[in-house]
């Protein structure tokens, strides 16, 4: 029994050791898969009744989410991703993670809320958005240190856009408690918004 246990203690850390020594093949299959919650075209003659989805409004693709939250190996990508900001060096390439993060846990949430579980997608919208505002920082710390943060900057801008457009569709989603955490957070992206542009 020990050593059963001891082989996938072994397992699970060989794992762990490889999300962290190649995490920019990660991010970059991750981010080679944008995520499309359209509905998906139908071949034949379209009825009249249907109508199309629309079209997000803020040109930013979210990245692929990879595992949710409600998946059992969920808790290794959390490890994962720690230490894959604990071994990002300069505030600079740690805010650029840290918008990696909050974007999949967005499109995580999204899922998560349009899948019917309301509860846990709040919950995965709001460690989103602290990891937003922490990347916000880090980019405000990184201009501090003379860094140019011009490009990054408009693409946080961006991010922030698309945050919102998304909130703005799971709040209409949502009812109760859940509802109010949106519109909170909704509030606070506006905070960062005039932030960013003192930046």
């Amino acid at each position: 029994m020990q050593k059963a246990k001891l082989r996938v203690f072994l397992v699970l850390l060989a794992l762990l050791a490889l999300f962290a020594i190649f995490p920019s093949v990660n991010s970059t299959l991750a981010a080679s898969r944008t995520l499309n919650f359209g509905v998906a075209p139908v071949s034949g003659t379209p009825s009249p009744a249907a109508t199309p989805s629309p079209e997000p409004v803020v040109d930013y693709p979210l990245v692929y989410p990879g595992i949710l939250p409600d998946h059992f190996l969920y808790p290794l990508k959390m490890v994962r991703d720690r230490v894959w900001l604990i071994l990002t060096a300069g505030p600079l390439r740690k805010a650029e993670v840290m918008l990696l993060f909050a974007d999949k846990r967005l499109g995580a949430a999204k899922a998560l809320i349009e899948g019917g579980q309301a509860q846990l997608g709040v919950s995965t919208l709001t460690k989103a958005e602290k990891y937003l505002e922490q990347a916000i920082a880090k980019l405000e710390e990184a201009k501090k240190a003379r860094a140019d943060v011009s490009g990054q900057k408009e693409r946080f801008v961006r991010a922030l856009a698309k945050h919102e457009e998304v909130l703005l569709e799971l709040k209409e989603k949502t009812q109760g408690k859940e509802r109010v955490m949106i519109e909170e957070l909704l509030a606070k992206i506006g905070l960062w918004k005039k932030e960013l542009d003192i930046l």
